[in-house]
């Protein structure tokens, strides 16, 4: 696992409010959690660049041709995800308690 480093910024209401909703949704374990992703994925297109209308039409086309990946893999990768952030939300309920 990556080291992690402590960033401290400040958000507008709405978004600050976006993120509170994902986090109470379950979507996600926390709020570290959900800006560590959406900064990933920021960082990856902003690596990747601009694509144009022809380089998206070939991978659209690619994925339609090529094979996917089988449907169990992704719910049993999926199952555990989710089943790790339910133990780690019941995990900080009860030490909340304590």
């Amino acid at each position: 696992m990556n080291r992690t480093v402590r960033l401290n910024t400040d958000v507008s209401d709405y978004v600050a409010q976006g993120v509170r909703e994902a986090v109470a949704s379950g979507a996600f374990g926390s709020e570290s959690e959900l800006v560590d992703e959406a900064l990933h994925h920021w960082l990856v297109a902003r690596k990747m660049g601009p694509i144009s209308q022809a380089e998206l039409q070939a991978s659209l086309e690619r994925g339609v041709r090529e094979p996917g990946i089988d449907a169990d893999i992704v719910f049993d990768r999926l199952e555990k995800k989710y089943l790790a952030m339910a133990e780690a939300q019941e995990s900080k309920a009860r030490d909340s308690k304590a």
